[in-house]
């Protein structure tokens, strides 16, 4: 391990120094760093301020994070069992080998001892406790922020930047990958690393409730723990259901879609148009509790899913091309692929364009047989291109007679059939 610098001494001295002041010296705390000899060296010097008994360090595989997570949060994993010797922790200690998938809840209190460059790692690491099931009211979370001059060196603000930079020019700021609610927001994600806490609302639509699919899960474990019945009835309700629900903030319909795999929730206005697909806010839009008495649905409401599913159907039919197009190909494949492109741009002939065009398509299924592939792989060894490249293809295509064959192959394919699992109008 490296030697400690000053300026690391100073921030373990304000951490412990933190630690004995309300309100972290009461409580549970749960200490994330990016680094495992951040982690050790934390335990090491903690260990004089702590009950040994109460602090644990975990930063790899090489113990239980069952054992650790059981221990230090009893309340939210009630499955986990105590051994011989074990003693409740108060203070854990961890990389980001606790920041996914783990219910932390006995814990209020979270400590960022270095920063991670990437938000989401953040979000994920508060996620662990600020979550259903919690007792507390309120959870607290603390950064230690890099000093002006470490800050001009790494330039953690410019990498932030750059990163969500990446993903606009990979995604695009208007594609629809991503919708309206989950457009990048620069401002907010800086506001993290900085003392500006109150830029951290922007995050958040104060006029809208949002829901977790994590949470939404936890309500659903929770129904079938108390109440099996009920839980038991809705796992068996029929596709199709349809409720209305009063709704101040949303005017419109929820409508949930499947075709097989593909999976869809829409938030639909009252003229029609798709306001959300995010998970999160069509899941608070449509949350309520069993005391809220249903109401008549709308006239037109059965013909407004409709359009929502045939909607839902012409994606379905785009996802399965696009899908066609993603297959797994081999080495042989590929450089066949890439060669007929090079050739399209090269060619100024019209039919062999079009030639290129009929190979391309039948070279990139997915399940070719092993024989054309076995040809297409000695076409790469022997670094055909151009006219030689396009006579081999053409005997191939035909010898194995590859275009009777993809016409069967589609006739056999059917898409998968959307249906509407359910649906509810906000009124």
């Amino acid at each position: 391990m490296a030697p400690i610098t000053p300026e690391q001494d100073a921030k373990l001295q304000t951490l412990i120094r933190r630690i004995k002041e309300k309100p972290l010296k009461t409580g549970k705390r749960l200490i994330f760093t990016q680094y495992a000899d951040t982690a050790r060296y934390l335990f090491e010097n903690l260990n004089a301020h702590c009950a040994e008994s109460e602090l644990e360090v975990i930063f790899s595989g090489d113990k239980s994070k069952i054992r650790v997570v059981g221990r230090f949060a009893p309340r939210a994993n009630p499955e986990y069992k105590f051994q011989a010797g074990d003693t409740e922790l108060n203070t854990v200690i961890a990389t980001d080998v606790l920041s996914e998938g783990l219910n932390l809840q006995d814990c209020d209190k979270i400590i960022n001892y270095d920063l991670h460059w990437n938000p989401v790692r953040l979000i994920q690491r508060f996620g662990r406790i600020d979550r259903i099931g919690s007792d507390h009211d309120v959870v607290y979370g603390f950064n230690f922020l890099p000093e002006t001059g470490i800050e001009r060196n790494l330039g953690l603000r410019q990498k932030l930047h750059n990163r969500i930079q990446d993903i606009h020019d990979t995604i695009g700021e208007d594609s629809a990958i991503l919708d309206s609610t989950e457009q990048l927001n620069e401002e907010a994600m800086y506001a993290i690393y900085e003392k500006k806490g109150g830029n951290l609302s922007l995050f958040e639509d104060e006029e809208e409730e949002f829901v977790d699919l994590n949470d939404a899960e936890e309500i659903l474990r929770l129904l079938r723990k108390e109440n099996s019945a009920e839980y038991d009835r809705i796992a068996s309700l029929r596709d199709g259901i349809r409720a209305a629900k009063p709704n101040s903030a949303q005017k419109g319909m929820y409508v949930f879609c499947q075709a097989d795999r593909y999976q869809q929730l829409f938030l639909v206005d009252k003229s029609g148009e798709t306001v959300s697909r995010d998970i999160p806010k069509v899941l608070g839009a449509i949350k309520c509790g069993p005391e809220l008495k249903g109401e008549g649905l709308p006239a037109g409401y059965n013909a407004a899913v409709m359009r929502v599913m045939r909607q839902f159907a012409e994606e379905v039919k785009h996802r399965e091309a696009e899908r066609e197009h993603t297959v797994s190909l081999t080495h042989g494949q590929r450089y066949v692929l890439r060669e007929l492109r090079v050739l399209f741009a090269r060619t100024e002939d019209e039919d062999v364009k079009s030639q290129i065009n009929v190979l391309e398509r039948a070279f990139r299924a997915g399940n070719l047989t092993s024989a054309v592939k076995k040809e297409l792989n000695l076409i790469r060894r022997n670094n055909l291109i151009g006219d030689s490249l396009l006579k081999n293809l053409i005997r191939l295509y035909n010898q194995h007679n590859i275009r009777d064959w993809l016409d069967r192959q589609k006739d056999r394919e059917e898409l998968p059939v959307p249906r509407i699992i359910c649906s509810e109008s906000l009124l």
